[in-house]
C-alpha cells in the first residue's frame, strides 16, 4: 500500500498533472512560434493568463502572444462576421466526463460527482457542466447534415420503433409541455441504436432517422416500422421510410378494446341496458377483437359499423352508457381507418415467434426521456437545450459518445489504455 489519504493522494496526482500540462504546453509554444504559411519564427508582442482544467486539477499558464507576420492576412480582408477560433483552456478526457454524467444524471448531480472524485479546482459547477454538455450536443447536432453517413456496423437494421412522451415547458404555466420523439433501430444480431429529438424544434428528423439506421449498417428488405397510431408520427415515419411494411401496436390496439368492453361490462351499463342487450354488445367487442387478431381488419371494421347501428336504435339511443359506448365506438373506428394498411395478422405473427408490440419502444422512451428528464428528475426544460442533452444522452446510451471524443482529438483513445505499474 502507498499509505497516502485520498486527499494526498489528489494533490499527487495534480502535481503530476501540471507538470505533464505544462511540458506539453512550453513545446506546443516553442512550436507555435513559428508561422504555418512562411515559417518565419515571430517575436512574442506579450502574455496573458490562462487556466487549464483537466481530470486532475486545474494549471495556471503564462500564454505568449505573438507579433503577426508579414504573410498574415490583414484585417480588412477578413470575411463578414467571421471571428476568430478561439483557444480551448479544457482538456478532452473532462469535457467527455462531465457530458457522460450530465447524459446520466443531474447536472447539480454530476457536478457533485466530480467534486468528489477530482482533486480539488474550480469549473464543476452545475452550470458549467450543463453549458458544456450542451456544447458538446451542438456539435453532434451540426455533425448530422455536415458529415455523411458512413457504416460502422456489419449487421443490417430490421426493426425501426418511434415513439412520444412530454416533458415539462421551463415556461411558468404549469399545464405547458412539450413533446420528445425517442427511438430505436434494431439490428437482426439483436444490437440497437437510439433516437431522439424534441419534434417542435428538430428540422433534421427525417435526416436523423435515416442516418440512423445507415450507420447501424443500412436497412434489408422486409424492414418493419412499429407505431401506435399517432397520426402525426405515422406521418413521419411514412415520409422516412417509405418502403418499409408498417405494423401498428397490438398493445395499443388491445387497451382502446378493452376500455370500451370495460364500460360495456360496468354496473353502469348492467343498470341501464338489459341483460341480453348487455351480453349481445359485449359479444359483438369480443368477435371485433377476434377478427384483428386473426388479420381480418376489413371484417372487423364492418363489424363495428354494425354495432354502431345497433346503439343508434331509439331504445338504446338516450341511455347515458350506450353515449359513452358510441364515442368509443367511433374513436376506435377512425383509428381503425387511419392505420388500415399496418394491421397484420397478429395471430400468425406471435405463433411465429415475430414481433407485435412496440415494447421495445416503450422501453426506449422510459430510457432515454423518462430517467433523465421526468420520473427521476422532477425539472423542468427549454425545448432547445433539452434537444442537445438527447444527442448526448442516446450517444451516452449507445456506448459511442467516446467515439466521437476519438474522432474530434486525436490521442484521445489512448488514454483509455490502462496503465502499469511497478510493485
Amino acid at each position: 500500500m502507498l499509505g497516502l489519504s485520498l486527499s494526498e493522494g489528489k494533490q499527487v496526482v495534480a502535481r503530476l498533472q501540471r507538470e505533464i500540462v505544462m511540458s506539453e504546453f512550453a513545446a506546443t509554444t516553442k512550436q507555435g512560434r513559428h508561422c504555418a504559411q512562411c515559417g518565419v519564427v515571430r517575436t512574442i508582442k506579450d502574455y496573458h493568463g490562462a487556466r487549464f482544467r483537466s481530470l486532475f486539477g486545474d494549471v495556471d499558464l503564462r500564454v505568449p502572444r505573438y507579433v503577426k507576420c508579414g504573410c498574415a492576412q490583414p484585417q480588412g480582408d477578413a470575411p463578414a462576421g467571421a471571428r476568430p477560433l478561439r483557444q480551448r483552456w479544457i482538456s478532452a478526457e473532462l469535457e467527455c466526463v462531465q457530458s457522460e454524467l450530465a447524459a446520466t444524471v443531474s447536472y447539480g448531480r454530476s457536478a457533485q460527482i466530480l467534486h468528489m472524485l477530482l482533486p480539488v479546482g474550480s469549473g464543476h459547477s452545475a452550470s458549467t457542466v450543463r453549458d458544456r454538455t450542451l456544447r458538446v450536443g451542438a456539435r453532434l447536432e451540426a455533425e448530422l447534415t455536415m458529415t455523411a453517413a458512413t457504416p460502422a456496423h456489419q449487421s443490417t437494421v430490421t426493426t425501426v420503433g418511434l415513439d412520444g412522451g412530454y416533458v415539462r415547458h421551463c415556461c411558468p404555466d404549469p399545464a405547458k409541455s412539450f413533446e420528445i420523439i425517442a427511438g430505436r433501430v434494431l439490428a437482426e444480431d439483436g444490437s440497437q441504436r437510439s433516437v431522439g429529438f424534441v419534434r417542435s424544434i428538430d428540422k433534421h428528423s427525417r435526416t436523423r432517422v435515416q442516418r440512423a439506421v445507415a450507420e447501424h449498417g443500412g436497412a434489408r428488405d422486409g424492414l418493419m416500422v412499429f407505431t401506435d397510431g399517432d397520426t402525426r408520427l405515422r406521418d413521419l415515419q411514412m415520409s422516412v421510410l417509405p418502403d418499409a411494411a408498417h405494423v401498428l401496436d397490438w398493445y395499443h390496439l388491445t387497451r382502446r378494446l378493452t376500455v370500451l368492453g370495460n364500460v360495456i361490462n360496468s354496473k353502469d351499463a348492467a343498470g341501464q341496458l338489459r341483460s341480453r342487450e348487455q351480453d349481445r354488445i359485449s359479444e359483438w367487442v369480443e368477435s371485433i377483437k377476434w377478427r384483428l387478431w386473426h388479420g381480418r381488419p376489413a371484417k372487423a371494421i364492418a363489424r363495428l359499423d354494425a354495432l354502431l347501428n345497433i346503439l343508434d336504435r331509439p331504445a338504446l339511443a338516450d341511455k347515458t352508457v350506450v353515449t359513452r359506448v358510441r364515442k368509443l365506438a367511433t374513436d376506435l373506428r377512425r383509428y381503425l381507418n387511419n392505420n388500415s394498411d399496418s394491421l397484420p395478422d397478429y395471430g400468425r405473427r406471435y405463433r411465429a415467434g415475430e414481433r407485435i408490440s412496440t415494447a421495445f419502444v416503450e422501453s426506449a422512451v422510459n430510457q432515454i426521456i423518462d430517467k433523465r428528464m421526468s420520473k427521476s428528475q422532477q425539472m423542468r426544460w427549454s425545448p432547445h437545450s433539452a434537444h442537445l442533452l438527447l444527442q448526448v444522452r442516446t450517444r451516452v446510451l449507445d456506448g459511442r459518445l467516446r467515439q466521437d471524443f476519438a474522432r474530434w482529438y486525436p490521442g484521445f483513445s489512448a488514454n483509455d489504455s490502462t496503465v502499469r505499474t511497478t510493485a
